[in-house]
This record gives structure tokens, sequence and C-alpha cells, in this order.
């Protein structure tokens, strides 16, 4: 076959659709190759997870074991004072000795953000009286 052949089955209103046809079926069979792709590494990272874990021994469940699975970890009064010896040794770091954290305070968030704000304006364009 010849070129001008070939491209004589692809001329008109029939051309277009066995044209759109094979460019759907191309971009389908991509997406289903890229899903198995997918599935296949889902699991082969399973079987490597599998293979690093050792196997654990069964032990046996005890009563005091189920009220500290339920507890909840609440921040102590030291965490707050080794967050500040971060803080500081953070700040002592970047700006030498002359810097001097004196207290901190978890800051709130503004009720608006300016974010918001900025975006409200730009959508009100041109609709002022």
């Amino acid at each position: 076959m010849t070129q001008s052949a070939i491209a004589t089955h692809f001329t008109g209103v029939s051309g277009g659709l066995v044209m759109s046809l094979i460019a759907f079926s191309i971009v389908f069979i991509v997406i289903m190759g890229l899903m198995f792709i997918m599935m296949g590494m889902k699991h082969v990272c399973r079987a490597i997870d599998g293979c690093k874990k050792a196997p654990a021994a069964p032990t046996a469940p005890s009563a005091q074991a189920s009220p500290a699975a339920k507890a909840v970890a609440t921040p102590a009064a030291e965490d707050d004072g080794e967050l500040l010896a971060v803080i500081s040794a953070a700040i002592a770091a970047m700006c030498g000795s002359a810097a001097r954290v004196v207290s901190f305070a978890p800051v709130k968030a503004p009720a608006g953000s300016s974010w918001k704000f900025i975006g409200r304006i730009q959508n009100t364009e041109g609709f002022q009286d």
C-alpha cells in the first residue's frame, strides 16, 4: 500500500470517526497499562515489606496491656520546657549569643486570612456601584 492509499481511509466523516476510535483506544490501553503497573507495584511493595519484617513471637494478652492501650498522650509541662530549650538553641545558633528568648506562646490564627480577603476583592472587581 502506498501512502496515498492509506490516507484515503481517513478522509471525510467516517475517516474522522476511525481516527477518533483509534486515538481513544490508545489512550485507554495506556491507562489500563498504568493501572496494571500500579497494581503490580502494590504487590511488590507488600512482598518487600513482608521480607523486612521479622516474624514476631505471639504474646499472651495481659490484663494490664488493655488500659495502657486506651491511654491518650497528653502534653506534659516538661514538653514545654523541652520545646523552649529547642527554640532557644535554634535562635542562639542563628543569631548568636546576643539574642535571648524570654517567653513563648502559641500564635492564634487570624479570623480571616489575607489571601481570602484579596481573593474576595479580586472576584468583586467591576461590581461596584
